[in-house]
């Protein structure tokens, strides 16, 4: 992470607060407050090492997207350190990042693509899962699925606070995978959309989820796993809550 120890400490101490009781905390952050360098420390980091992405290249990447940004962070509150993040590119002028990367590097118009594969997706309640991050140290069985789950979580509840109905992401494939078996996210490829090399991923995967569909189904098939997802209610003796009441009010 670019910032020293002490900065980045100082940037935690002013997203959280009186430190909590719990191990872990969620965070939405607004992209111009200091706090979201948190987020940004974390995806630089990840996408560096797994994907070679430069800092300049990512900031390069989604620089159209910044004032459609919100990004959830899950820090560490006994390290005082930032582990996980999402950056989340809302519905604006500049358009979804997914949606664009599909007509510019998938060659295929997106109008086509979402009547091809039959869904009814409304763009205005549609957010874009632009990246997810996770740092080395938390990958590991112990925490990964933790860390992971609360990011998926503060999406969730976000989402739903917010009125969206759909969630659409580009997926390195093993990630895609990973999501579909451990947090048995309903997300699908589009119909003609196959897996291609994109920023670094030798096979990524253009994908979307139907919040309601997702709700229904998880709430049929894993009750405890959706209490998680959809009530926010589950990790809370380890992983503390985001506060859903900021999420309409830094999106509008």
């Amino acid at each position: 992470m670019s910032a020293t120890g002490g900065a980045l400490e100082s940037l935690v101490a002013s997203v959280v607060g009186p430190r909590p009781e719990e191990t872990f905390g969620a965070y939405l952050l607004a992209r111009d407050e200091p706090g979201a360098e948190l987020a940004r420390a974390v995806e630089r980091a990840v996408f560096l090492e797994s994907f070679g992405n430069t800092p300049e290249m990512l900031a390069s990447e989604y620089a159209p997207y910044e004032d459609s940004t919100v990004f959830a962070c899950i820090i560490d509150h006994r390290r005082m350190l930032p582990v996980g993040m999402m950056r989340i590119v809302v519905p604006s002028p500049a358009g979804l990042k997914t949606l664009n990367d599909v007509e510019s590097i998938w060659g295929q118009e997106i109008d086509d693509v979402i009547e091809r594969t039959a869904i009814p997706m409304d763009l205005d309640r549609t957010w874009d899962v632009a990246t997810l991050a996770v740092m080395p140290d938390y990958r590991a069985k112990a925490t990964g699925g933790l860390i992971s789950m609360g990011l998926y979580q503060t999406l969730n509840l976000a989402a739903l606070r917010c009125g969206m109905e759909w969630l659409i992401a580009v997926f390195d494939v093993p990630v895609f995978r990973l999501l579909s078996e451990v947090l048995c996210m309903s997300f699908a490829g589009f119909t003609g959309i196959h897996a291609r090399p994109y920023l670094g991923s030798p096979a990524s995967l253009p994908a979307w989820c139907n919040i309601a569909e997702a709700d229904r189904r998880i709430s049929e098939t894993d009750p405890h796993l959706h209490a998680i997802l959809f009530s926010g209610t589950g990790l809370e003796t380890a992983l503390r809550p985001v506060d859903v009441t900021r999420a309409s009010q830094l999106v509008a």
